[in-house]
């Protein structure tokens, strides 16, 4: 097999589509005054510009979709939703087809400009400031829009990762990964390169509800873009001890165990701890206790409250808290205002973690953060 389009070991190669992205991102570089002056005499032209960011973001990420169903997802009405498909469809931005409405080429290129647009326009260069100093963080990066409203901003959160992990990555590096959306959306956003010496190992254990979320899953798409090698972990997320310890000796897992005292990235997402110990089952009991002593969110099976403070220790199998704060490059992968007190509570565990997250998020953290001063 030939490896013509694959980077040298230990160096990123850029993708055309990366190339086309850092092309629009410098030719959209606009003056603060021009943004003032047009905030001040003309304000709905950023709010028309963020609401087609929506739509089209929205056809791409639900492609084919129907005009009514557009119109749910976006809380618009149809009527306002037609008059915008037509405009696309004059500018050729979008094909409307049997099946529904699909973006074309041009529409990708424009969409991936009215990100960058956006990102000028809404200040979030500033934002990521003010975060990366209130929360002490290494390095913030935040993409326009609402993930929880707007999936496709979970792909471009995606794409944020990979593109870091790959600055960051040397030719013998282990990468981590947990399950989860996050952590997938790194591994689908991530371009193919030629790591032979890298391995990829799950952060947990590798049965989960969700099979294309699924930590194994995620980590073997992964080591084959990467053309790396993987170990996977065919172990229940909350195997009982006495039976781990006697599975501990078995090759295969013991490889993972031990590669689990060498990683240096590992990303991983996080959620709230309400949500992720109705999820995993948790009991009626340990639930109330856990919420009750002030847990805020969940990252790789522990609970932590809002000071970064463990409150519920995983009991499962994978990265201790321990082995967390000794890895040299750790990413957090989360949006959405729901995770905000989670991001918070993660970012204190450890400094120097680097944050991926949206606009919505961003916003509220800072504004819990002032309610704290």
């Amino acid at each position: 097999m030939k490896y013509n389009n694959f980077v040298p070991v230990g160096q990123k190669r850029v993708s055309t589509s990366e190339g086309r992205e850092n092309i629009v991102t410098n030719q959209l570089k606009i003056s603060k005054e021009v943004i003032e002056l047009q905030k001040l005499v003309a304000p709905e032209v950023n709010r028309l510009i963020e609401m087609r960011y929506n739509i089209l973001s929205t056809i791409s990420s639900e492609q084919p979709i129907g005009r009514r169903n557009l119109a749910f997802v976006l809380d618009m009405s149809e009527r306002q939703v037609r008059n915008e498909i037509d405009f696309f469809q004059t500018e050729k931005l979008i094909l409307v087809e049997r099946q529904g409405v699909v973006i074309t080429d041009a529409g990708k290129e424009i969409l991936m400009k009215l990100k960058s647009l956006l990102y000028t326009y809404n200040g979030l260069e500033q934002l990521e400031k003010e975060l990366l100093e209130r929360l002490h963080l290494k390095r913030v990066m935040i993409c326009p829009g609402d993930m929880d409203i707007n999936y496709e901003v979970l792909r471009f959160m995606g794409r944020s990762g990979a593109k870091y992990v790959l600055s960051v990555m040397k030719g013998r590096d282990t990468l981590a990964l947990t399950g989860g959306s996050a952590a997938a959306a790194v591994t689908d956003e991530m371009s193919e390169a030629f790591y032979p010496d890298v391995y990829v190992i799950p952060a947990r254990g590798g049965i989960g509800k969700s099979h294309s979320t699924q930590a194994n899953n995620v980590v073997a798409k992964m080591g084959l873009k990467l053309h790396s090698n993987y170990e996977l972990l065919h172990l229940p997320d909350n195997i009982d001890h006495q039976l781990l310890e006697a599975l501990q000796d078995y090759p295969e897992i013991k490889r993972v165990f031990d590669k689990m005292e060498e990683i240096d990235i590992f990303v991983f997402g996080l959620g709230r701890a309400d949500v992720l110990a109705e999820w995993r089952s948790m009991s009626a009991a340990e639930k109330h206790k856990m919420l009750n002593e002030g847990a805020v969110g969940e990252a790789f099976g522990h609970y932590f409250n809002i000071d970064g403070q463990v409150i519920c220790p995983s009991s499962a199998i994978g990265i201790s808290i321990d082995n967390f704060k000794k890895i040299p490059h750790v990413i957090a992968v989360a949006g959405g205002i729901s995770k905000a007190d989670a991001i918070i509570g993660v970012s204190r565990v450890r400094k120097d973690i680097v944050l991926i997250t949206d606009e919505s998020a961003a916003r509220e953290i800072l504004e819990k953060l002032k309610t704290t001063l």
